[in-house]
């Protein structure tokens, strides 16, 4: 069963909640995306072994069978993907890169087209760098 953690910057730590589990949402927090993975595979599986018995779509499962989709609100990803560089993000976005600095830092929240537009040009820049060859 795949499902998608959220990840968002904490304080001093990471978040993380997997949302759309029928009857429960399981949250947590940790240092690293994998220790967050590891403590929501935890939560789900006592779900699992206690109130998901009652749900025929839970029954059978355990954590293993668990796979993970990451999605990040921006202050985790800059957190998390620090190379790269907030203002050559915002550039190659076509947004001001002082109002995706308040993103990053987490004082101001996009829209839902602003983050789709930072999110194509995350995208654009990995299938950018699958393309190098190094000599």
């Amino acid at each position: 069963m795949k499902l998608t953690i959220i990840i968002e910057k904490g304080d001093n730590e990471l978040w993380g909640r997997i949302e759309n589990v029928p009857g429960y949402l399981p949250v947590t927090s940790g240092s690293t995306v994998d220790e967050i993975t590891d403590n929501l595979r935890d939560l789900l599986e006592d779900f699992i072994q206690h109130e998901g018995k009652s749900n025929a779509d839970w029954q059978n499962l355990k954590k293993s069978d668990f796979t993970f989709d990451y999605a990040y609100d921006l202050s985790a990803f800059f957190e998390l993907f620090d190379d790269i560089k907030v203002g050559a993000l915002a550039k190659r976005a076509g947004l001001n890169p002082s109002l995706v600095r308040h993103y990053a830092a987490g004082t101001k929240f996009p829209s839902e087209q602003q983050a789709k537009k930072l999110e194509d040009a995350i995208h654009d820049l990995g299938e950018k760098l699958k393309e190098v060859v190094l000599a």
